[in-house]
């Protein structure tokens, strides 16, 4: 018995009444059932326009992925005008024993699905037997970079589990699936399509194509359960609250596509970050308190000042601005405090304390902490740093989806702590420069530093303040 209300999309084509579908001419009945049938979820009906990369990620239910794209593939099978030609698909997965692990299976339920008659099934491969359009089926562990090139003859690349595919392979796909040809006047190219549920932050393919995506690139995210499939079922729902009865944070990686945390020793679990953005949590009791701002000022050449706003325990607000100088930064400050006097605002001074002192000569409350500096609870933690992270309000705070970025999910979730020789708890240094442990954020991160997390511990820090004194 499903125990909570949930949303559910919309279908593109909705249903009509008996009655609707009679007052229909024979050619309308005849057109609205194809259009039923071929419809898929309402953000994957986007892998209809042309792009040369096409992600789709999230959890289980969420988009009715393979579904879609396996009913994608079949109908530009059957219809090539949508490439202009017949297509030629190979169907990848990283591991594939047979073919019956592999998408074959849907995609034969799929022709039937759709009432497609003109396709030709083997125990090898699909072919349509008017047009010549086809799929073939292989795991990547079977072919060699060499081998991998010579794919350059596929229309579509289709990837599905795609998380487990490296970096190096998914380079050699996408400089090889890059075929283009001109039909009837009408330009065209060759697509790799991919779907995965996140496994960790770090997956190959969100690193190459979610975290940095080009303008080109057709990158799509599906809400939890329902929100974004029309078709979810309500067993599947039932299944997700039988798991968070006995598993929350497995329910939430498997049918939420949280990823899991890949470092041991995090502060904080990749869920418990995610569920900040939980729209129960945006109410007006999250908001009670005072608006307090935090500022983490760049360093080096690759870091960004990042600044962030809260009111009690919800953010409204974080800028994150590069090569921006310390009067511009300033200036954005004081500009997201509203000029007020009243807003506390605390800034790590680090190599830049001019900041600081420009808000300070401007009227601004502000207070200036040092990440290496002493802990209220000294028996507990080794520095201040130390104290903000652990201290963080993560399992009230709220946070809204535009700002729990990518690398704010990073910063909170894979900066790892250890207990020192005092037996206190330490954050591991950001670069390399400690003696104190080899682990270091920056070499695991392209080298670029926490910053945006830094800036919402110092915004939610309330350790004792003590004025006028730098500590």
């Amino acid at each position: 018995m499903i125990k909570g209300n949930y949303k559910r999309a919309e279908l593109v084509i909705p249903r009509i009444s008996e009655e609707q579908f009679l007052k229909l001419s024979a050619e309308e009945q005849t057109e609205y059932l194809r259009l039923f049938r071929e419809q898929v979820t309402p953000k994957m009906e986007r892998f209809r326009e042309p792009h040369p990369v096409k992600i789709a990620y999230g959890g289980r239910g969420s988009l009715a992925k393979s579904e879609s794209t396996a009913s994608l593939l079949i109908q530009f099978a059957e219809h090539p005008d949508y490439f202009g030609e017949n297509i030629k698909v190979i169907c990848l997965r990283s591991v594939q024993k047979s073919i019956r692990e592999s998408s074959y299976s849907l995609l034969c339920r799929k022709i039937e699905e759709l009432g497609y008659t003109d396709f030709e099934i083997t125990q090898n491969y699909i072919r349509n037997t008017t047009n010549g359009s086809y799929f073939t089926f292989n795991g990547l562990n079977d072919f060699t970079a060499s081998q991998l090139k010579s794919l350059d003859f596929y229309t579509i690349a289709y990837i599905e589990e795609a998380d487990g595919v490296s970096l190096e392979t998914w380079d050699t796909l996408e400089a090889t699936i890059r075929k283009e040809w001109n039909y009837k006047g009408k330009k065209y190219q060759a697509e790799i399509w991919a779907v995965y549920n996140p496994n960790t932050l770090n997956d190959p393919i969100t690193q190459k194509f979610v975290s940095n995506p080009r303008e080109d690139w057709l990158i799509i995210k599906g809400e939890p359960l329902a929100e974004d499939n029309p078709f979810f079922p309500d067993n599947l729902i039932e299944k997700y609250e039988a798991l968070m009865e006995r598993d929350p944070d497995e329910a939430k990686h498997v049918y939420l596509g949280y990823p899991r945390n890949n470092q041991t020793n995090a502060v904080w679990l990749v869920s418990d970050v995610m569920d900040c953005s939980d729209e129960n949590r945006n109410t007006a009791k999250t908001k009670e308190g005072k608006i307090e701002i935090g500022i983490d000022v760049a360093r080096f050449g690759n870091d960004n000042s990042v600044i962030t706003k809260r009111k009690g325990l919800a953010v409204l607000d974080m800028q994150k601005v590069h090569g921006f100088n310390t009067q511009e930064v300033a200036g954005l400050a004081w500009e997201m405090a509203g000029r007020s006097k009243d807003v506390l605002m605390k800034i790590d001074i680090g190599y830049n304390q001019g900041v600081y002192d420009l808000l300070e000569e401007w009227g601004a409350d502000i207070i200036p902490v040092s990440f290496g500096g002493s802990a209220d609870n000294p028996d507990i933690y080794a520095n201040c740093a130390s104290e903000m992270m652990f201290d963080l309000p993560v399992k009230d705070m709220y946070i809204p989806k535009q700002f729990l970025t990518q690398t704010l999910l990073e910063d909170l979730t894979e900066r790892q702590y250890f207990y020192n020789s005092k037996g206190q708890k330490q954050l591991e240094p950001k670069d390399n420069r400690s003696e104190t442990t080899k682990s270091c954020f920056k070499n695991r991160h392209g080298g670029r530093s926490p910053d945006e997390g830094d800036s919402l511990c110092l915004a939610f820090y309330e350790r004792k303040i003590k004025r006028p004194m730098l500590y």
